[in-house]
Formats: structure tokens, C-alpha cells, sequence
């Protein structure tokens, strides 16, 4: 699993879920979902099961333009990490896309777990076809089921070839219609405005005495937005956290 994609399986599998009745036929009404997308758009398709730790998976043609084996395509992987598309990504593009899905769970938290649906995140990643060439491919992701307590259960990754020219991350609200670009202040959410300006300064190499002495607060006050800025950015250290606020424009 690479180092990006730890903070958002992190961030996923450390949820509490409860016990609800009826998870099985909601899990089977989604899975029927999925694997329509994967028949109806030629996709992939792989959806998350964050309380399983497993990921239910169906492909259609966009397997075949990407030369999946016979062994990568499987019903049920033991993980959230889709080894058939990680390791065909573009590296910087794959940062990009693990920034965009933190920034989008983040914005999806406050909202009501009946209208979560409404909403899905749109981006863009350059995969390896079957001929070594990368393909730009649309990667959007659905909020497919939640636990009574608010936590996602269920998130849908659905992959086609792009259809479009303009490959902005973006949010679209199939409700209203609404489409919105992804900007530097919607990955602002994730951090509040005191924790940027202590990550800023410690991507400069500032220690923590610097950081209180600059921001004039105390160094106590200084650790704990470091801790803080580790939990929310789901990392395990300065430099990871650095690197995925560099691709949201934090930095």
C-alpha cells in the first residue's frame, strides 16, 4: 500500500460503525448499483466496504484498454487499495487524487446522511494501458451507504476514459445540478487557518521554538497543532503531511 493512500484507508477503517439492521440487503442493493455502472459506462468499478476492510470490484470494458489479468479481476479484494489502478497511476496524479478524496469526505461530513448521496466527486488520473501508454481516465467517487452514526460504509470508485477537456477535480450535486471546480479553499476545510500557517512554516524547515516565537504562541500550542494537522491529514509524520498539502495548494 503506498504511504498516500494509508491516510485515507487511516481515515476510513478508524471510524466507528454501528450495528445496523439491514446491513446485508443494503450491501447487496448497492452492489447491484455498482455492477450496473460497470455494464451501463464500460467502468470499473470498485466499492469499499470500510467496515469489512474489502472492496467488491466489476469491470467492464475500460479493463480490457488497460490490460487487467485475469487474476487482477476479482469479485472481492481483502483491502481498500485497488492494486489494478494504483499501480497503473501516474504518481503525482495519484497524490493528487488521495488530496481531492480527503477534501471531499471532509465536505460531505456535516451534511445529512440522507442527502450525502446527492453529491460525487469528479477528477482525473493518467493510467497505463495495455500498450504502456497512459490513458486519462475519470475517477469519481460515490457515497453509497452510511452507518446510522454518520460514519461512510460504503464509497464507490467509478473509472472511465475521460469524456471531457477540462480535467478539473470537481463536485457535482446530481440534485441541483450544481457543479462546482474544486479551489485551494475547499481543501482549506480539511485544516483550519492557524494549522496552514504552522504547516507553512514547518515545510521551511521551522522548528517548533521558531513557530512559537514567529506566531507568538506558546510551543505546547505549537505541538498541538501538529498533532492535529497529522490526525486531520491522516499521516504519520511532518514531511507526509507537507507533501499532501502541497497538492491541495495549501502550501
Amino acid at each position: 500500500m503506498d504511504n498516500d493512500f494509508k491516510k485515507i484507508n487511516n481515515m476510513y477503517m478508524s471510524q466507528p460503525f454501528a450495528e445496523d439492521e439491514g446491513e446485508a440487503s443494503q450491501i447487496a442493493e448497492c452492489r447491484s448499483l455498482a455492477r450496473v455502472y460497470a455494464f451501463t459506462e464500460n467502468a470499473i468499478v470498485s466499492m469499499g466496504d470500510n467496515k469489512l476492510n474489502c472492496s467488491y470490484c466489476y469491470f467492464g470494458g475500460l479493463a480490457d484498454e488497460l490490460g487487467l489479468t485475469v487474476e487482477e479481476r476479482q469479485d472481492i479484494i481483502p483491502s481498500l487499495y485497488e492494486d489494478f489502478i494504483f499501480n497503473r497511476a501516474d504518481a503525482d496524479d495519484l497524490v493528487q487524487r488521495h488530496a481531492d478524496e480527503l477534501a471531499f469526505v471532509h465536505l460531505l461530513k456535516p451534511i445529512p446522511i440522507a442527502r450525502r448521496r446527492d453529491f460525487y466527486l469528479s477528477d482525473y488520473m493518467r493510467l497505463r494501458d495495455k500498450e504502456g501508454n497512459y490513458r486519462v481516465v475519470e475517477h469519481r467517487i460515490f457515497p453509497m451507504e452510511a452507518s446510522s452514526n454518520g460514519s461512510f460504509r460504503l464509497m464507490a470508485c467509478v473509472y472511465t476514459l475521460a469524456r471531457e477537456e477540462q480535467h478539473q477535480a470537481k463536485i457535482i450535486n446530481t440534485r441541483t445540478g450544481e457543479r462546482r471546480v474544486l479551489t485551494n479553499q475547499d481543501y482549506a476545510h480539511v485544516l483550519s487557518t492557524r494549522e496552514c500557517e504552522v504547516l507553512r512554516l514547518i515545510d521551511q524547515g521551522k522548528l517548533s521554538k521558531e513557530i512559537a516565537d514567529l506566531l507568538s504562541i506558546s510551543i505546547n500550542t505549537v505541538n498541538r497543532h501538529r498533532q492535529n494537522i497529522l490526525e486531520k491529514l491522516n499521516v504519520d509524520h511532518a514531511i507526509e503531511a507537507c507533501r499532501v498539502a502541497r497538492a491541495m495548494g495549501l502550501l
